[in-house]
């Protein structure tokens, strides 16, 4: 163990010292790494995924983030007359979350002493390769640190695969069943899409799911965004290729597979390269810079014809630029009420470039008078909103490119909350 090491473990007890006040507990959040790099990307990911679960949980006095040559971690302050409780739950989540094994929650009673298992006559904690006592196979050097690294690292792999698959699930049908949504397919209707209904679109989801994943994983496993996007198109045409044969021929979420798959593979860089929320729109924007070539293509798709009429760019545009509508729309998304949804829905629909929506227009000028239209509706009055819904199905709208860019939201909003806030 090296110098540095050592000091910093001392600088981290002198810093425990400074921050305890009286009447409060100090948990202590520190990843488990075995070896002498202890500041590689996954124990920052491991410290800021428990530190979050802890500020969600318990009634926080004080959070505070450190850096140091013993690995990052996080001193947390709560006000709490229970000690003995609340280690014990903490030693549920080391031993029963699927990386617990690799946190290390340390939690200092209202006297400064820190609690151990061995105090509350708990036993050792196991050993993650062989499921020994963990202390026996370390004094022994039992393990490699490179088998015992690499552990950790494909275990934190396949948990965060796991969790995609729930985030990408849910945020498509969040979408799907949100009901009275300006004519498009929900649980209850088709809308105006005399084509789609409720389990054609699911039908499509379950179809594209696993690509979308395998998306995810490309994102984590890149060593750089150079050429990421081009390197996954060819998982987006089997996605394709899938939700065609499950809908029979329909356009279910072609334009999804697209902004959605970019958004995934932003976030499975930004996790393994423990970057901030923020910079998965700048990957976003750095995967995209060559979309717009397509522009120069023959114009024979909806998006390519907006864009010669009218230098619309679509959903093009929108990945260009970093996503810059779901950015706003995620300012706006507080709850998950319906109402919620549909206000997140609304202002896509107002401040994005929805090529799906232009093509049902007709016309440029129809086009902005629809939204016009919607700007006005207060939905949080039933009757207009009824009516604008009526109005859609009526007219034959479609606001999918806006949905597509909803569904985006939802999804990074529950990425946010889970690994970054």
């Amino acid at each position: 163990m090296t110098n540095n090491i050592l000091e910093a473990r001392e600088q981290r007890t002198h810093q425990i010292n400074q921050i305890y006040k009286s009447g409060s507990l100090i948990i202590c959040v520190k990843a488990n790494i075995p070896g002498v790099d202890k500041n590689l990307n996954e124990a920052h990911f491991l410290v800021r995924l428990f530190t979050l679960r802890i500020q969600k949980e318990y009634k926080c006095e004080f959070i505070k983030h450190f850096e140091s040559a013993d690995g990052p971690y996080s001193i947390i302050q709560i006000k709490s007359s229970d000690s003995l409780k609340m280690k014990q739950e903490f030693i549920l989540i080391e031993d029963t979350h699927p990386l617990g094994r690799f946190i290390d929650l340390d939690l200092y009673d209202h006297n400064n002493h820190s609690l151990s298992r061995l105090g509350l006559k708990m036993p050792y904690r196991k050993c993650y390769i062989c499921g020994k006592d963990a202390h026996v196979c370390s004094r022994a050097q039992t393990h490699s640190i490179t088998s015992l690294l690499e552990f950790i690292k494909t275990k934190i792999k396949v948990y965060l695969t796991y969790q995609m698959e729930r985030h990408i699930y849910d945020a498509l049908i969040k979408e799907l069943e949100l009901e009275d949504k300006f004519g498009l397919v929900t649980k209850s209707s088709r809308g105006s899409h005399l084509d789609m209904d409720y389990k054609l679109m699911r039908d499509a989801i379950y179809a594209i799911l696993p690509y979308l994943v395998d998306l995810f994983i490309i994102g984590y496993e890149a060593s750089e965004l150079t050429n990421l996007l081009e390197k996954s198109r060819p998982v987006g045409i089997i996605a394709e290729a899938e939700m065609l044969k499950a809908t029979h021929g329909v356009n279910a979420y072609k334009g999804l597979i697209f902004i959605l798959g970019l958004a995934i593979l932003g976030v499975g860089y930004a996790l393994k390269h423990n970057q901030q929320f923020a910079t998965i729109f700048e990957n976003i924007k750095q995967m995209s810079q060559s979309v717009l070539e397509e522009f120069k293509q023959a114009p024979k798709t909806t998006g390519l014809k907006a864009y010669q009429n009218y230098q619309i760019t679509g959903i093009r545009g929108e990945a260009y630029q970093g996503l810059p509508s779901v950015i706003s729309a995620l300012d706006t998304y507080h709850d998950e009420q319906e109402q919620t949804l549909r206000k997140v829905l609304k202002h896509l629909i107002l401040v994005s470039e929805d090529t799906v929506l232009l093509k049902r227009a007709n016309s440029i000028e129809n086009y902005h008078q629809i939204k016009e239209k919607l700007r006005h509706v207060d939905l949080g009055d039933p009757i207009q909103l009824k009516a604008f819904n009526a109005y859609a199905i009526k007219e034959n709208l479609s606001f999918g490119g806006s949905a597509d860019l909803l569904i985006v939201t939802i999804f990074l909003k529950s990425i946010q909350n889970e690994y970054f806030q």
